[in-house]
């Protein structure tokens, strides 16, 4: 049986009523789909901040369904992607606006998005003259290219309230063709636009890492910090087997990668591993990849030798490393850092 997956309730709730203040939808059609406002938060004494709370990702779904079949707004994704709320802001996005700059602020979205949607993905690659952005939802999940549209837009909006600079993509690519309102396009992405391509994604000058964020507060990243990973942690126990696994392989990396010890911490066989870790869309390899991807870039950026970093992710030698970190960023380690 396939888990359920949640989403940040206050991220749904803030779709639903952008999508009755745009008049594309009404109380009624949204009543009818199980979708009500009044319904999506839990207001009890004993109830998580709303910031913290969850809803079925269903419910997303639906409000997507709705935004995407709207024939008034068809560049509707790009309007709600250009909306910046902080009263709206959920765990995550509150703790980004209190990094101190953008590189974290990036590295911290990334590695915790699922406290927004486990369904979307963004990896990065940084190549000798642009950052890539590249974003995916996960197999098997119905989500239009208004939210690919949203998605990819709120990057700019988000980096403008955050940085007070604007941010131009050098180039961007959509895996769809171009719409009737490229236009649209133009105005937010500018004029390098790339469709039918293999990926969505966002090429970005890279020193837009460097931008310190305005107005941050060590303290205040601390204690969101700690809000963050506590409702992580308690997410990847009740809705993911991933999480669960990759929270094993993390603890494992320096003894090897070999998937008995995960299956004999989970009680479950080798086969039974594999069938479940695929439901949730992604393989027991496709998790040590991701695992030792994203740890190795914070070794690498920490300064640790290359040879540490090697050996904490469990690689046989470091030339195996020195291929597989090439391979993920486009660069050897040493480049990486400098």
């Amino acid at each position: 049986m396939v888990r359920s997956t949640t989403v940040s309730a206050v991220a749904v709730l803030d779709l639903h009523d952008q999508l009755l203040n745009l008049g594309v939808v009404t109380a009624t059609q949204l009543r009818e789909a199980g979708v009500e406002g009044a319904r999506l938060l839990d207001q009890g004494a004993a109830a998580s901040p709303i910031q913290e709370q969850r809803v079925d990702e269903t419910q997303l779904l639906a409000l997507w369904q709705f935004a995407a079949n709207n024939t008034q707004l068809p560049h509707i994704g790009l309007l709600i992607g250009q909306t910046f709320n902080p009263a709206t802001h959920g765990v995550l996005a509150s703790w980004l606006c209190q990094c101190s700059r953008v590189s974290e602020a990036l590295q911290v979205f990334q590695r915790h998005i699922a406290l927004m949607n486990p369904s979307e993905s963004w990896q990065y690659n940084e190549t000798a003259d642009a950052l890539v952005l590249e974003i995916t939802f996960a197999p098997g999940k119905t989500y239009p290219q208004a939210a690919i549209e949203r998605s990819m837009s709120a990057v700019l909006r988000w980096s403008r309230e955050m940085t007070g600079v604007e941010l131009r993509p050098l180039a961007c690519e959509f895996a769809f063709p171009s719409p009737a309102y490229h236009a649209h396009y133009v105005e937010l992405f500018g004029s390098e636009l790339r469709f039918d391509s293999e990926r969505n994604s966002l090429h970005l000058p890279r020193d837009f890492l460097q931008h310190p964020i305005l107005g941050a507060s060590d303290y205040l990243r601390q204690m969101l910090e700690s809000r963050a990973r506590a409702t992580l942690a308690q997410l990847q126990d009740a809705d993911t087997l991933a999480g669960t696994v990759r929270r094993l392989i993390l603890a494992s990396l320096p003894e090897g990668m070999s998937i008995e010890p995960t299956c004999q911490a989970l009680h479950v066989s080798r086969t039974t591993l594999y069938r479940r870790l695929k439901e949730e869309g992604t393989s027991f390899s496709a998790l040590v990849a991701e695992v030792r991807r994203e740890l190795s870039a914070e070794l690498i950026r920490q300064g640790l030798p290359v040879a540490t970093v090697s050996e904490r992710l469990g690689f046989r030698d470091t030339s195996t490393f020195h291929r597989a970190f090439k391979r993920w960023f486009d660069r050897p380690p040493g480049a990486f850092r400098d």
